[in-house]
């Protein structure tokens, strides 16, 4: 297996992520198919409360607010986005709560939300599954009765058929973005290199995304305490083809708390 720091999640997602990744979570078009999606499979009432987990900068989050749902917190590990994200939400007068936390260890009530939404395969960043089953027992018991979750998963299957060992683009006028994949057994281990034509190489990062099985999440799930699972495949918000890596195809999972 590849070698990689298991605390890459720690690192990788600040200023510079908003522009590497800018295809996909810095366009509003993308941003509104996948808003459209988490409104209709969660079948969000106006006084739901939402949290957003690893929701990053919030972008789905500020969305829905716009659309007149005003209880959405975002929690994530990144001070850089959630900064980015409050900074944006002000913008936009919308009501949307911004809060630092691990995802393994929740800093909330049981029962607390109506649903719970995991987006842009933020779900998988650990081999071991102890943690990602730990992630899903938290939102279990944040959960209230009944409640849902929503988790945006790489399409494993698109990926294995598909798979592209090497991919470039020029994020804007000077970066340009390289990696290099592996597929390995139980996910994919990607070498990120970030290039500024005026100022050299600005990162080298190595991270892993778990790719499972239908029948592994599942389990997983149901041994978190949900039920109810189901799975749509092929989900693809982008309007023109290409390679954006993670966020190309996906797998949209649902399920509910026992």
């Amino acid at each position: 297996m590849s070698s990689f720091d298991p605390q890459w999640w720690r690192k990788i997602f600040d200023e510079l992520y908003l522009s590497t990744d800018a295809r996909s979570i810095g366009d509003s078009a993308v941003t509104l198919v996948e808003a459209d999606m988490i409104e209709h499979l969660l079948k969000l009432e106006p006084g739901d409360r939402v949290l957003d987990l690893c929701g990053g900068q919030g972008r789905h989050a500020v969305e829905l607010a716009k659309r007149g749902y005003a209880n959405i917190i975002v929690a994530d590990y990144s001070m850089p986005l959630l900064r980015c994200g409050q900074e944006t939400s002000g913008k936009s007068a919308c009501i949307v709560s911004f809060l630092r936390c691990d995802a393994r260890f929740l800093a909330f009530k049981h029962s607390t939300f109506d649903h719970v939404m995991i987006m842009g395969n933020s779900f998988g960043y650990f081999r071991d599954d102890t943690d990602n089953c730990l992630i899903l027992s938290e939102v279990a018991r944040v959960l209230k009765p009944r409640g849902r979750i929503l988790i945006d998963l790489v399409n494993k299957n698109y990926i294995v058929s598909r798979f592209r060992e090497q991919s470039w683009h020029e994020a804007d006028d000077d970066l340009v973005v390289c990696r290099h994949r592996r597929l390995e057994d139980d996910g994919i281990v990607v070498r990120e290199m970030v290039l500024s034509k005026s100022r050299g190489l600005l990162r080298d990062v190595t991270y892993f995304s778990r790719l499972f099985e239908k029948e592994e999440l599942d389990d997983i799930l149901r041994c978190a305490g949900f039920r109810n699972v189901s799975f749509i495949d092929e989900f693809k918000p982008h309007g023109t083809e290409g390679d954006y890596g993670m966020l190309t195809n996906r797998t949209i999972v649902s399920a509910a708390v026992a």
